[in-house]
């Protein structure tokens, strides 16, 4: 979690003493930019550890943020399961009578082999996908998931990252946005 901590408020107060009717606007300001830098950061090291696509990462993240009355930006990711094929999967294409089994790498240097897992394309729509079978008989089968984006974000490592880059960019986005006040004034 980032925060203004009372430190920052301060240093806003004793550069912006003399209008201090621009401090809500210069803290919203370097609060938006430092949840923005954490989305990209959140992208980046999910991308450094997980094998996905970044527009697949950045496209469950939503920014709610700061204004001059609310001094608080939102960063939230949402999203399902990812389907196993967005991955790094080996034949991506549906094989028959292949003599290897499939593998599957979701997180870098990791994965292997599935047992009794297959690529398949569905008849009715088109749609590639991983899939396994349920019991004996050639049917039921299932489709195969990775994790979701909001699990890899919330991976510790990942989570730390995000919120040290946040808060090095909150620290210098503040001393950036005094200058701009000071200089408007």
């Amino acid at each position: 979690m980032i925060e203004l901590k009372i430190e920052h408020m301060e240093r806003l107060e004793a550069a912006l003493s003399e209008t201090p009717e621009k401090i809500p606007r210069a803290a919203s300001r370097a609060i938006n930019r430092a949840a923005y830098t954490a989305r990209t950061e959140a992208a980046r090291k999910v991308r450094e550890e997980y094998i996905i696509k970044h527009g697949d990462v950045i496209n469950t993240i939503k920014i709610y943020p700061a204004s001059e009355s609310d001094l608080s930006a939102t960063v939230v990711s949402r999203g399902s399961v990812i389907p196993l094929i967005k991955f790094k999967v080996s034949p991506k294409k549906p094989q028959p009578k292949r003599k290897k089994p499939l593998t599957a790498t979701v997180k870098r240097g990791e994965g292997g082999p599935i047992a009794r897992a297959f690529t398949a394309k569905m008849r009715s729509s088109g749609y590639i996908g991983v899939f396994q079978r349920v019991g004996n008989p050639r049917l039921p089968i299932r489709q195969l998931y990775g994790p979701s984006v909001p699990q890899m974000i919330g991976s510790r490592n990942v989570s730390q990252w995000v919120e040290e880059k946040a808060q090095e960019k909150l620290e210098e986005r503040l001393e950036h946005e005094i200058i701009r006040v000071l200089e408007e004034f």
